[in-house]
């Protein structure tokens, strides 16, 4: 393995560590944008928004650094080409970037779960809020609303 390659990676393997981090977070603030949304607390969500989209800028550019560094290597960007990767690490290194993939993917899934209600929460506050104004909860374009 050249020099380059072991760099790019080391980094990789860095940046999975990273993202375990950075979805720990993302967990524990979806999780506080639920009760943002449950208690209706407007001004926090605003706040709370803008930290969550800082991480998700984080967490996106990580996402496209892995993908550069899985091609580098001559890697498809995607689950298999992390696999492959994963199956040439020296034994004891394999089981370790294998345990923490598979932790890094948990978390994602977690995420994604909890994205979803915290979604069909907001959807159901709006259905609320149409029907309290007679409106039906269907999305209008506001330049099809007649004046």
């Amino acid at each position: 393995m050249s020099v380059d390659t072991k760099a790019t990676v080391k980094a990789l393997i860095l940046g999975i560590q990273q993202d375990y981090g950075h979805y720990t977070e993302l967990t524990a603030l979806l999780l506080r944008q639920h009760a943002l949304l449950a208690s209706h607390d407007v001004d926090g969500l605003q706040v709370h928004n803008e930290q969550q989209s800082a991480l998700m800028a984080k967490v996106t550019q990580q996402a496209k650094l892995r993908c550069q560094q899985l091609q580098t290597l001559g890697l498809k960007p995607d689950e298999k080409g992390m696999a492959t990767l994963i199956a040439k690490l020296p034994l004891p290194l394999r089981t370790t970037v294998a345990n923490q993939w598979q932790q890094l993917e948990q978390l994602l899934h977690q995420c994604l779960r909890q994205n979803d209600l915290n979604g069909r929460l907001l959807a159901g506050q709006m259905e609320t809020i149409h029907s309290l104004l007679g409106q039906d909860s269907g999305y209008r374009d506001p330049s099809s609303i007649a004046d």
